[in-house]
Order: structure tokens, then sequence, then C-alpha cells
């Protein structure tokens, strides 16, 4: 059984710690939400706890990165992705520092929390910073893929951490490459592209289009920026209809994405899942996930649509 994805960042933090000494954590009193709490345990003078100060924490991390660290500044995604956005602009994103931004707790599965402390804006927000690559790992496995390739890439980065238990989408030998998706399904009518927890959700809604012998080609989108243009476009020219699927708001993020891209390369009838012009509101996940329309049968019903709607194109 999966453990939540969260507990998977912790103990892979410590795993690259011991590979590379260079690699420091810093928080924002959060250690035991986040579980960097893990690292600090294992290398308590390579831990620094800068408190609830992240404007401040990223420009430690930016001169840290100066000397030749690789800091991991961490926090809840929402802190990262609004409040300290123009010290991660101006401070890491603008000298190309390398700087590894984890983002927890992100989109609806955070509701418990409030408004206050939920991100769904972050993909866009942090999709807009020249030179900085996001990701959202789709299961735990991606996500070590991802922290992995993160260390071995120079340059600034930001990935998302969904506090849920996700199903395995990969083995343990996968290895994440920037700009490169997967094709989880073969189909001919229509395209699901997922990214971060949606993907499981679009393979759902591939077996309820199964049922009505629409056949959807299933891609997954770990790396949201770079995005795997050449994938996505050859999947679209083959459907003409497309659906995208995120833990996050339509606008700006993996929906804006593909639309960017098929508007230019492969025009398509398209459909976005997602977070709405709204606010999450508190409650249950999958209250919220009925409330938001983003379950798998909403999925599937945004995809009957597209493929109807292609007729007409």
């Amino acid at each position: 059984m999966p453990e939540e994805m969260r507990d998977a960042f912790g103990k892979t933090l410590v795993e690259l710690g011991h590979e590379f000494p260079n690699l420091l954590v810093l928080d924002a009193d959060l250690n035991t939400s986040s579980k960097t709490v893990y690292f600090k345990e294992v290398f308590p003078t390579r831990f620094i706890q800068c408190g609830i100060a992240e404007q401040n924490m990223f420009g430690i991390a930016a001169g840290l990165a100066i000397q030749g660290f690789i800091p991991f500044p961490s926090t809840f995604a929402v802190f990262a992705a609004k409040r300290a956005l123009d010290q991660i602009s101006i401070s890491i994103a603008y000298p190309r520092l390398n700087v590894k931004i984890p983002g927890s707790y992100v989109g609806v599965p955070t509701s418990r929390a409030g408004a206050s402390h939920n991100a769904f804006s972050d993909l866009a927000n942090m999709r807009a910073l020249p030179y900085m690559r996001v990701a959202d790992p789709g299961d735990n496995h991606e996500l070590s893929a991802v922290m992995r390739a993160a260390v071995m890439t120079d340059g600034p980065i930001y990935f998302r951490i969904t506090r849920y238990t996700l199903p395995h989408l990969f083995d343990a030998e996968y290895e994440f490459e920037w700009g490169k998706g997967q094709q989880l399904l073969a189909g001919s009518d229509v395209t699901l592209i997922g990214t971060g927890m949606m993907t499981n959700l679009c393979l759902e809604a591939a077996e309820i289009l199964a049922k009505d012998r629409i056949w959807a080609e299933v891609l997954h989108c770990g790396s949201v920026k770079p995005i795997d243009a050449e994938l996505i476009a050859a999947s679209a020219q083959k459907t003409r209809a497309v659906v995208t699927a995120e833990n996050a708001s339509i606008i700006g993020g993996l929906g804006s994405a593909v639309a960017e891209l098929v508007s230019e390369r492969a025009p398509s009838v398209l459909r976005r899942i997602g977070v709405q012009d709204c606010f999450i509101e508190t409650g249950g996940i999958s209250e919220l996930l009925a409330h938001l329309q983003m379950r798998p049968e909403d999925i599937a019903l945004a995809a009957r649509d597209a493929v109807e709607a292609k007729g007409a194109f």
C-alpha cells in the first residue's frame, strides 16, 4: 500500500542527503507537516529552521546556492507561490540559482486547512516565472524521481507535493525526464491529459468511456514546464478532442499550457477540468471533487462533450 506523498518526500530527502553532502533543507516551521522532520533527525546540522518567515527563507536559500549548496527551502505551496513569490522571482529565478522548491499541501486535498492555506494558483504562478522548471508528480515513485532529477539539474525548480495517498502509476525504477510525458493508455477518440493526482482519475474516466465504446488516450505530464509538446501535439492531431485535468486552477496551469500548444500546433476541441475561477471551500475531498466537477465521471462527461463537438469542428 503506498504511503502519503509527503512521507515519500521526507524519506527521499534523506536518501538524497546521504548522496549529496551539499544538500541542505530550510524549513518555515512546518517540518512535522511537510515531513522534512525526517531529514532534520538524520542531518540536524544541515537543517535550517527559519521560522514563519518564508520571504526571508527564500533569500537565505539564494545566498546558500551562491555558495555552492543545493538548498531545498520547504513550505506550503500557497506561501511559496504567493507570499514569497517576489523573493523567488528576483532572488532565485532571475539569477537562475540552483534552488529546489518543494510546494506542499496543494489543491483539493488541502481543503481542511481553509482558503488561506490552499494552493491552486501555484502552477500558474511558477509556470510564468522565466527559467523555472515545474513538476507535478503523479505518484510517490515519480516524486522521488523528480527530486533526483532536480538535484541533477542546475537551476531553479518547483515541484508539487499532494497531501494524499496516490495509487502507483510507475515502478520504483522509473526515471523522470524534464519535458517528457508518458502515454499510459492508447486511444483514438479523445485525449485525456492529466498531471499530479488527476492522472489516475483520467485512467478511471477512460474506463467509464470504454463502456460506451469511446476509446480514450491517456497522457501523463509530470513535467508541466517544459511540457512534452511532441507527445501532446501528436495525440491531439490523432483524436482532435482533448480534455486536461489538474488539481489546480484551469487558468495558467496545465490546461492553459495545452491550450497554447494545440492552438499553435494541433487545433482541437479542448475542455479543461480543474478548479474554475473560484476559491476552494473547506470540506471533504470527495465532496469537493464533486462540487468542483473534478471526478472521473466529470472528466468522462467533458470527454463526451469534446467528442461530440469535434464533429462540427
